[in-house]
């Protein structure tokens, strides 16, 4: 059988040279996807994609595909299980994170290398510890699968997290602010519910209970490049939650003017809700972004002695790096013990800022 002649590239009106490269084929159409590469001599169009086609694994044995092409792949084959911000975070952070190593092939990639790329990153002030972690656990699973376990996050070493953390604002100067505005259902929903922006801008009337005692966490309304991406898909499995909905949001909730269940709840722009907020927050020298309101309420049900399994159930947190691993679970007697402590709280803030006396 003839070996197939390689296409050289082909010059364009301009002088300059083109050479194409064959990302794969369209499933439905069969045909061929491609990358163009231009550069001014033809010997310069050939090597440019060369190193096109090394750095993102086109045509390469597995051992001899690059960092970045195994954290591609990585990317490729979660696409349709994880939610899209995640997506775009992996891909910033392959863009932007540990970048000395991203040219290197699997067969030669060693832990200095690593170890060498993410002090780089602390030295040149880049990257939070918390940024570097991410990227360091999204290149070990990559190269898990390419069975490749190097065991990264125990073997490399990154900055200790720094002592001081964010001064937070007092729960109840934060209720007090919020009361009878704009931000009273997002905020609520936020630190009453522990519900992410994306969260809080994605539930609809549908996704309350028939008695209203409830609330179900089900979609993301995201923010990116400009626009609104509505994902039936939360940030992780544990995300999508049903938790139960106080009867005071309930009726805030509902006394606004809505057509239909599929109307959303909070019906504002990502700026409206969170850039605003904190704009807002500041006017009233309260230091605090819209994220931060999970944080007051995490810390906030601890100081209540509520136990960890069920901040972490409410929150729809996954991660040990966020909250401690769990292994228990608890009664449906303790999760309404737990949740009547934390209704209870924030209801007496509510009627606290109304100056009136607290009814449990």
């Amino acid at each position: 059988m003839a070996k197939k002649k390689k296409r050289r590239p082909c010059q364009l009106p301009s002088g300059h040279f083109r050479k194409q490269i064959t990302l794969g084929y369209d499933k439905k159409t069969g045909r061929r996807i491609t990358k163009s590469i231009t550069a001014k001599t033809e010997t310069e169009a050939i090597i440019m994609a060369a190193d096109y086609k090394r750095r993102h694994g086109i045509g390469c044995p597995l051992k001899n595909i690059t960092v970045f092409a195994a954290i591609s792949r990585y990317i490729e084959s979660r696409e349709d299980i994880i939610a899209t911000s995640t997506l775009r975070g992996y891909r910033r952070m392959q863009h932007n994170s540990l970048q000395s190593i991203m040219d290197i092939e699997l067969d030669e990639l060693c832990l200095y290398d690593v170890q060498k790329a993410a002090s780089l990153d602390v030295k040149n002030k880049n990257h939070s510890r918390a940024t570097i972690k991410h990227a360091l656990g999204l290149l070990n699973s990559s190269l898990l699968l390419m069975d490749i376990d190097m065991h990264l996050l125990k073997r490399v070493t990154i900055p200790a997290p720094k002592a001081e953390k964010p001064e937070l604002p007092r729960v109840s100067d934060v209720i007090a602010a919020i009361k009878d505005t704009e931000f009273e259902i997002p905020a609520l929903l936020a630190i009453w519910c522990s519900l992410r922006v994306s969260e809080v801008r994605g539930l609809q009337y549908c996704d309350i209970s028939k008695d209203g005692k409830h609330i179900t966490v089900r979609r993301t309304k995201i923010y990116m490049d400009g626009q609104d991406y509505v994902s039936d898909r939360t940030k992780t499995v544990r995300s999508n939650r049903t938790i139960r909905l106080p009867k005071y949001l309930l009726e805030l909730i509902m006394a606004q003017p809505h057509k239909s269940d599929e109307d959303f709840i909070v019906d504002k722009t990502y700026n409206q809700v969170s850039q605003n907020f904190r704009r807002y927050m500041k006017n009233k020298d309260l230091k605090m972004t819209f994220h931060q309101l999970r944080h007051l309420f995490a810390s906030t049900a601890n100081d209540l002695g509520v136990a960890d399994v069920y901040i972490q159930k409410m929150g729809g947190w996954a991660s040990n790096n966020i909250l401690k691993t769990i292994y228990t679970h608890t009664s449906h007697e303790k999760e309404d013990e737990f949740q009547n402590i934390i209704d209870g709280f924030f209801l007496g803030l509510i009627n606290d800022a109304n100056g009136a006396e607290t009814h449990f």
